[in-house]
């Protein structure tokens, strides 16, 4: 036996695998089954053909999202009416998170990859789940190469669609998301407070504003990031009542600026044409849905993509705390 291999995520995402010098063992399902429709095949490895790990089309996820936000926006809209004009309704928190997972979707369909196994008269296929936080999506790679290196072990081909992009480019394009702290020098130089690494404990140059948000940052001496978790909360109750302003609470303040910029111009030109009869009926109420629970959905999936980014950090920030 080569490798025994097991990546547990739920009934949709588990897969137990096993590869010796000899043959596969894939995991199977009968189409028809009077009990357990599982099983386990054994392949020889002379009727394997290859082993890919395959990078899989978001297209269909990208289109089901832009289904959800814009269905989520319009049903959110509609239920909002009534209040708006000073009559009664009911208020349910199921569209406006439809609306907020189908923004959400787009970032966890980046970059995924799966097994596929081709047989001399079929084909094995395997998609993990979808997966928010990095340690999860970690998780995976690690047990595609763990399946990779052994199918190789074992002398079938193998061909790794993630390694089309150079581990320098990778490098480069994940530090260029945060921008790199500066470290913290000599007193004249720093400008603004010293806050050490969560992960290497390197003494960074934090300003205010920035360690107030806990906006993060790439440690120039680990690459890892550095920042602090956001109060689910104080960013729900920020994004409802400050609307387009509370956009400084939770970008950078050129990327907010702009996004503050834009919707403040959508409110005046939707004000104008709601006020002179031009805008009525379902375009209407999908514009004021933007408008009053666009901050909201925003700020949401930044909300998700700073705490998944974070994880790693936090917990090993726990582990030297004890």
């Amino acid at each position: 036996m080569i490798a025994n291999l097991s990546f547990i995520a739920g009934k949709a995402g588990s897969l137990n695998i096993a590869i010796s010098d000899r043959a596969a063992y894939l995991p199977r399902k009968k189409l028809f089954a009077v009990s357990d429709p599982n099983y386990c095949e054994r392949v020889p490895l002379n009727r394997i053909l290859q082993a890919t790990i395959r990078k899989l089309n978001p297209h269909l996820l990208w289109a089901l999202a832009l289904l959800m936000v814009i269905g989520g926006t319009a049903t959110t809209a509609l239920m909002m009416m009534p209040l708006l004009k000073g009559g009664g309704g009911t208020v349910s928190g199921y569209p406006p998170a439809i609306a907020v997972v189908g923004l959400v979707i787009p970032f966890i369909a980046r970059r995924r990859y799966g097994l596929s196994v081709s047989i001399v008269d079929s084909v094995f296929s395997w998609n993990p789940p979808l997966l928010v936080d990095s340690a999860s999506r970690k998780a995976v790679g690690h047990f595609l190469s763990q399946t990779a290196d052994a199918f190789r072990q074992a002398g079938v081909g193998v061909r790794d669609e993630r390694q089309r992009t150079s581990p320098d480019a990778r490098e480069a394009e994940r530090v260029n998301i945060y921008p790199v702290a500066p470290a913290y020098g000599d007193t004249e130089d720093a400008h603004g407070i010293r806050r050490p690494c969560y992960h290497c404990g390197a003494a960074l140059d934090i300003s205010r504003w920035d360690d107030w948000n806990g906006f993060l940052f790439y440690c120039p001496a680990c690459k890892q990031q550095h920042g602090k978790p956001w109060s689910t909360y104080r960013t729900v109750l920020a994004s409802i009542f400050l609307n387009a302003f509370s956009f400084f609470f939770t970008m950078r303040w050129k990327r907010a600026l702009a996004f503050f910029v834009g919707f403040a111009l959508l409110f005046a030109g939707l004000s104008i044409a709601m006020n002179r009869g031009l805008l009525y009926g379902v375009p209407e109420l999908i514009l004021l849905g933007i408008v009053f629970l666009g901050p909201f959905a925003i700020n949401s999936a930044l909300l998700l993509q700073h705490e998944t980014a974070l994880k790693t950090a936090s917990a090993v920030k726990r582990q030297l705390t004890h």
